[in-house]
């Protein structure tokens, strides 16, 4: 009786959990927290909602969906941006996932041998994934800041990446070192 409950109202529950991240993430999270609710509810609730008053709500699982391919690219872009200059690890893994959801279409396009249901799950089980490592995220965010206070929410400067060459040999090469200019990290203590 609960399967069948949980089955029906399924898309309730996921819209419910949303939401509730969602406003979790514009109340306690910072920066990042912000950015990936605000991206999740606007690529995929949003102009979902937009399409599907204009087009209808089918999704094509013969072949590639090139609206939710399209979507999951546009998510993939800003959540790897995301996750490159946020101070968070978890936002990485949430780029990761959709990296996965990304590459279902890309597979789709390239093997027609994939059943729906295998295309379906390949695209939709990356989403409760980024839910919960976004639960998690939220979690420890205020967590941390409870321990340790405020801190920053993104990378400001760009790592050192100049090399320069030491003129002084050891042994028989050259020998590299690090620029003397402070990097990014030098400001996390």
């Amino acid at each position: 009786m609960l399967g069948t409950l949980l089955f029906e109202y399924r898309g309730i529950f996921q819209d419910s959990l949303l939401f509730a991240l969602c406003i979790a993430a514009f109340v306690w999270g910072g920066g990042p927290e912000k950015a990936v609710a605000a991206t999740w509810l606007i690529v995929f609730d949003l102009v979902r909602r937009v399409y599907v008053s204009f087009y209808g709500a089918s999704v094509q699982l013969s072949g590639v969906d090139w609206f939710l391919a399209s979507t999951d690219i546009v998510a993939g872009c800003l959540f790897v941006s995301i996750g490159l200059y946020a101070n968070r690890n978890y936002t990485l893994w949430i780029a990761g996932m959709q990296i996965l959801a990304m590459t279902a279409h890309l597979a789709r396009s390239l093997a027609d041998v994939i059943s729906p249901i295998a295309y379906a799950a390949m695209f939709i089980a990356p989403g409760w994934m980024q839910l919960l490592l976004l639960g998690v995220g939220i979690a420890r965010h205020v967590r941390r800041q409870k321990k340790h206070g405020k801190y920053r929410d993104w990378r400001i400067s760009k790592p050192n990446t100049t090399l320069t060459i030491n003129p002084v040999a050891q042994g028989e090469g050259v020998a590299w070192q690090q620029a003397g200019q402070p990097s990014w990290r030098d400001d996390l203590k």
